[in-house]
């Protein structure tokens, strides 16, 4: 080979090796300018995409370790927190309700925007009456991607159903609007939130916001005395670039003067009734997805939080097979990685921080939340191994002074905590119902030292860790606390000791299940049951009054300790 020919492919391996090295920083550059503002790094997201540490298997989680003993102790003379009455709540998708897309049940195909498929119109059946009167005080929201599309008909009869105009996807038409407003004002202690279109079929050629529609439902609700107890305007403004195109993209400065126009609009009809600006999507790993180009909750509270009466964020800790984009894809075992969990409170802590400046005494809203993004994960978000991350993002949010929390949905695809056919309760519902009837408002700080390796020992091990406890004042009151405590160990018993309060009666509500990736649980070694008309069966605890104080919690169980005899002093 002559010296030229080698030169010349020398000088093209190193045009190549060049190329390639600058195409990788490229994608190292970009990679880092998505993750500016995140949680984590490019390890987190990578973790995100492969199979957990522990894979989790169909049928009961058994002990195959020796457990984990840790020892816990509550303050009862101060409280961290109270929440709302209705901190536990939940939604119902717009689509639903006017029958716009959604999710596709089946799950089986990569979807854009939120779905390809229509939802059918939701139907408030008496059964559902009845196991919504069971988790009151709450608040139903009617929210989500669909309300920014929806246009308002307030003109057409019962029963029919007009085409959308241009720009807009689905119609609400009043019997759609009473028939949720009727429903809300059936049930005692339910909270009715709506949340108004501010999407691009809103806006005026210069993209701002055009009132003139959503003023004709605000008359038709004040004319024909439709409660609504919060107003909202808009949905996850920040992904606008996402849903919409980049031409869609609102700014701050734009939506500060909308909320300004919305706020009036409401408080000129409804003057003591609560307004809300949009919540963002938090992202795990991600938190604001893009945020240094299109971040939007803190410059939007900058400008308009003496505007809204809540301060509002959304939040899901993994994303479902639907969805074309995952920072973190849903698997069985995802969420039992404590640092998975604990994300949520990195975010929460940012936003209370926010309020804290720019919207100070304004309450915090979860205003959205569900196991998975898009849709839910099948098979994961409806079932027993969902729980223990829905009862801990309770736990967690209250101590992070957050005063509602509202889940995606009650029912409807496969967050839901009702089976959306028939209405039969799912695990999280039953977990909703526990936490509802136990956990009061007032919230107690729970310290834990870990006692594996050594009598009284402070460091925690990786087991100790995952036990999660958390302590309210008792539903009741009367100087009675209810401890949670959540076993994330797979493959090991939990045993809690609290000996503070030894010697005293106590009240457990032990949960476990035959199968983590099945749809039912059992309390106390009995599964719960509701009648034929919705209406929950007596749950009943197991009453000791053991020398320890304390409670043991099979592999992946969990379970509320309620101490009536506590004294507590913050729980009068």
């Amino acid at each position: 080979m002559r010296a030229s020919e080698e030169k010349r492919i020398v000088k093209t391996l190193r045009i190549t090796g060049i190329t390639l090295l600058g195409f990788i920083v490229l994608i190292w550059v970009v990679a880092q300018i998505a993750l500016l503002g995140s949680s984590g790094g490019l390890i987190d997201f990578f973790q995100g995409q492969m199979s957990p540490e522990v894979e989790i298997m169909s049928g009961r989680a058994t002990a195959t370790e020796p457990p984990v003993q840790v020892q816990a102790s509550v303050d009862t003379n101060t409280i961290v927190h109270e929440t709302s009455a209705e901190y536990l709540s939940f939604a119902l998708d717009t689509s639903q309700i006017v029958g716009g897309k959604w999710w596709d049940p089946e799950a089986d195909d990569v979807e854009i925007g939120s779905g390809d498929v229509h939802a059918p119109i939701f139907e408030f059946r008496p059964k559902f009456e009845n196991l919504v009167k069971a988790l009151t005080p709450a608040v139903l929201r009617i929210g989500g991607s669909e309300a920014d599309k929806v246009y308002y008909d307030m003109r057409a009869e019962p029963g029919e159903r007009p085409e959308p105009p241009q720009g807009y996807e689905s119609v609400l038409t009043p019997e759609m609007f009473d028939n949720v407003v009727e429903f809300a004002d059936r049930v005692p202690g339910l909270r009715l939130q709506f949340t108004l279109n501010a999407g691009p079929s809103a806006r005026d050629k210069d993209g701002a916001w055009d009132s003139e529609n959503a003023i004709t439902l605000l008359d038709y609700a004040k004319r024909n005395n439709r409660n609504v107890d919060i107003w909202e305007l808009g949905n996850e403004l920040n992904l606008y670039w996402f849903m919409y195109g980049l031409s869609k993209v609102v700014s701050t400065e734009q939506y500060a003067k909308d909320v300004h126009e919305a706020r009036a609009a409401v408080k000129e009809r409804f003057p003591q009734t609560p307004f809300s600006g949009q919540g963002s999507a938090f992202w795990p790993v991600f938190g604001e997805p893009l945020q240094v180009m299109y971040g939007f909750q803190e410059d939007y509270l900058v400008r308009s939080g003496k505007d809204t009466d809540i301060v509002s964020w959304h939040y899901y800790p993994q994303q479902s097979r639907r969805g074309p984009i995952h920072s973190r894809k849903a698997a069985p075992g995802r969420l039992l990685n404590p640092d998975n969990l604990d994300e949520v409170a990195h975010w929460g802590r940012e936003v209370m921080e926010w309020r804290d400046e720019f919207a100070p005494g304004k309450p915090i809203w979860l205003g959205e939340t569900g196991n998975a993004q898009f849709g839910g994960e099948p098979g994961v978000s409806d079932a027993y191994i969902g729980g223990l991350w829905w009862l801990d993002q309770l736990g967690l949010l209250a101590t992070l002074k957050h005063d509602v929390i509202v889940r995606q949905t009650i029912t409807g695809m496969n967050y839901g905590m009702l089976e959306a056919k028939t209405l039969d309760p799912l695990p999280d519902y039953w977990n909703s119902l526990l936490w509802k009837r136990l956990m009061g408002q007032r919230v107690l700080s729970v310290s834990k030292a870990n006692q594996t390796e050594s009598e009284g020992a402070s460091d925690e091990t990786e087991e100790s860790r995952k036990v999660r406890l958390y302590a309210h004042c008792s539903k009741d009151g009367g100087g009675g606390i209810t401890m949670l405590a959540i076993n994330l160990n797979h493959d090991r018993k939990a045993i809690v000791q609290i000996p503070q309060f030894s010697d005293q009666m106590q009240q457990f509500y032990a949960v476990t299940t035959r199968d983590v990736l099945g749809q039912s649980l059992t309390i106390n070694g009995k599964e719960p049951k509701v009648g034929n008309e919705g209406i929950p069966d007596r749950i009943l605890p197991v009453e000791t009054k053991p020398e320890k104080a304390g409670m043991e919690l099979e592999p992946l169980g969990y379970g509320f300790l309620v101490l009536p005899e506590a004294g507590a002093k913050a729980c009068p």
